[in-house]
């Protein structure tokens, strides 16, 4: 087999396994509120769907303002793969950071956020 052949299969191969790695990892798929919304009322809670599911052990949802951060209520694994914490008082008008923690099936501790704004209704 011509050297140059050889090489790109081994190239081939390393991509393979680098996707199946990446992939081996939990990752979101979608949030509510969306990332980057701009809401007229306040959530009722937080959600976050994944690749997969995520493990309760180590899953955790929390929310910061302007003035810090907002009490949750307790973050629970819910239905198709994603974690929920209900928002139990109405939020002020003003940007706001989700961020979530968790694992899936390799194990891996990940973290990410996601803003979304709130405004006030006139």
């Amino acid at each position: 087999m011509p050297h140059n052949i050889r090489a790109f299969g081994w190239s081939l191969v390393l991509v393979f396994v680098a996707v199946a790695t990446a992939m081996a990892h939990l990752a979101v798929t979608k949030t509510m509120p969306e990332a980057d919304a701009v809401l007229t009322e306040s959530p009722e809670q937080l959600q976050v769907w994944f690749t997969q599911d995520p493990d309760p052990a180590v899953s955790k949802l929390t929310l910061q303002g302007a003035n810090g951060e907002v009490a949750l209520g307790e973050t629970v694994v819910a239905d198709q793969k994603s974690l929920v914490a209900a928002v139990p008082t109405d939020l002020s008008p003003g940007s706001y950071t989700a961020s979530w923690r968790s694992a899936g099936d390799d194990g891996h501790v990940r973290r990410g956020d996601f803003v979304f704004t709130l405004r006030g209704t006139n």
